[in-house]
Order: C-alpha cells, then sequence, then structure tokens
C-alpha cells in the first residue's frame, strides 16, 4: 500500500510539474520601501502585502489541466472533479471575483460556489493549482524579504505552515521548507513551529537516517526534518524530498501526529 501510493503521487507529481504557466502569468505591483519594513516588523506575508495578479483565462485552464491529471492519477476522484469543475463560475466578473478570493488567505471558497461541493477533493485541486502560480509569484516575489529576519512560524511569502525542515550542515541552523511556494526561511533551532512549544522529541527510522520526525505532544504535530550533515554532500531537492518520504508521514500519523496540508491558509 505504502509503495503504491508513493508511486502513484511520484507518477502525479512529475506529470503536475510539468504543467507550464506562459512567463509573467503572474503579477503583482511593488510596495514602497516602508510598507515592506512594516509588513516583515508586523509578519505580514507578501501575499497581503502585495497580492498577485492573475489572468482568469490562465488560471482556469491551468485549473483544468490539474483536474485532468487527478482524473488520470486518481480515478475514484474523477466524479467529485467533474463536478467541481462544472460548479467553477463563467462568468467574466464572477471568474475575477473568485480568483481573487482563492489568493486571499482565510477565504471560505466553498461559500463562493453555488453547489454543495466535497471539500477535500476542492481543497486538492485548487491547492495544486494555485501552487503552480505560487512558484512564479514566490520567485519573483521572495526577496521583498530577508528571509534571515523573519523568524516566524509561517511562509514569509504566503503565510502558510512549513511542511517540511531543513538543518544545514555547517551552521546547524534550521531552515523550514513551504510546500505551497516552496520558499525557505530560517527559523529557531528547537521548538515546535505549529504550537510554539519550545519542547519537542524527534524518531528516526533504519535505513533513513538522514531524516528525523519531529513531534510535539502538546499540539500532537510532526515536521519531517533532513539532516544536512547527513546528505553527503548531494544538492536537494525539497518538494521532492518531501513527496518521496511519504512512508514517515505514515508513521508519525499512526503514532497520532499530524502535519498541516501545503497550501494557502484557506478555509475550503
Amino acid at each position: 500500500m505504502k509503495n503504491s501510493l508513493q508511486s502513484i503521487m511520484a507518477d502525479f507529481n512529475q506529470e503536475f510539474l510539468g504543467i507550464e504557466l506562459p512567463e509573467g502569468a503572474v503579477k503583482f505591483d511593488r510596495p514602497a520601501p516602508e510598507v515592506l519594513n512594516a509588513g516583515l516588523e508586523n509578519g505580514t506575508p507578501l501575499i497581503s502585502v502585495c497580492p498577485p495578479k492573475i489572468e482568469a483565462d490562465t488560471f482556469f485552464v491551468t485549473l483544468n489541466n490539474v483536474a485532468g491529471l487527478i482524473k488520470k492519477y486518481m480515478p475514484g476522484l474523477a466524479a467529485e472533479t467533474e463536478q467541481i469543475i462544472n460548479a467553477m463560475p463563467s462568468q467574466p466578473d464572477a471568474r475575477e471575483t473568485f480568483i481573487s478570493r482563492v489568493f486571499t488567505p482565510g477565504t471560505n471558497l466553498l461559500s463562493c460556489l453555488e453547489q454543495d461541493l466535497p471539500p477535500e477533493t476542492l481543497g486538492f485541486l485548487l491547492n495544486h493549482t494555485v501552487k503552480l502560480f505560487m512558484r512564479q509569484y514566490a520567485l519573483n516575489a521572495h526577496s521583498l524579504y530577508d528571509s534571515e529576519h523573519w523568524l516566524k512560524s509561517s511562509c514569509p511569502v504566503c503565510g502558510g505552515r512549513p511542511t517540511l525542515a531543513l538543518l544545514e550542515k555547517d551552521t546547524g541552523k534550521r531552515l523550514l521548507y513551504c510546500g505551497m511556494c516552496e520558499v525557505k526561511w530560517r527559523f529557531q533551532r528547537l521548538g515546535c513551529p505549529f504550537c510554539l512549544n519550545g519542547e519537542s522529541e524527534f524518531f528516526t527510522v533504519e535505513g533513513m537516517e538522514k531524516y528525523r520526525v519531529y513531534f510535539c505532544e502538546k499540539c500532537k504535530g510532526y515536521i519531517k526534518t533532513i539532516d544536512g550533515g547527513k546528505t553527503g554532500g548531494k544538492d536537494l531537492n525539497l518538494f521532492w524530498e518531501d513527496i518521496n518520504t511519504i512512508q514517515l508521514d505514515i508513521l508519525a500519523i499512526r503514532e497520532g501526529f499530524f502535519s498541516p496540508q501545503a497550501g494557502l491558509p484557506l478555509n475550503t
């Protein structure tokens, strides 16, 4: 089951990453320096300081492309995915409004649609669609903040929770990784990044010594962590490190711990 699920997700994500956005698909207005300084000081993610601007046609073409992959690799979700696609707004004004809400953290997207839709499938479809745009947005916007001075438990770009962590080999610093926009940022070396409890423990798995799974008994959160000193000097692709260690997620969940899903902090 583990290998089957991992294989399906690997194939899905390999083709998913092949979906290309047009150059300049995501635009934003660069804020004044004082606005950026205030945002950094107040811990406001960039998505709320300089919101991304997305063309409706590009967004919905991409949404349909992602939906096609879900139907291909997860046929059990095909009917629900088709139901969601059919419920999307068709009028230009409604489409623009919907896109604006999709990229607004905290939005209840189910209330924006006029049908009773399966929330988990809707979240899966929208999160993957949004991810493609957020990667391009983050590539151009992340340098507006100095990630060395962010030191928050949430992503400086999208405000999402981290899905992975990396302990740097030379400095011992802990970097958190956002599974949505693929940004890394510095965080305190010890403690839980979800409830900020100062105490946490970890376990390792034989044969996977470069990975630690830190867990918190207070909030029951966990985060997979890569020990940079045990990578053999190889370059790491944290997106694939996350996908290829799904067995660690399964072990942690079986022990009663949870990890937030990658995505904007939206209420689907």
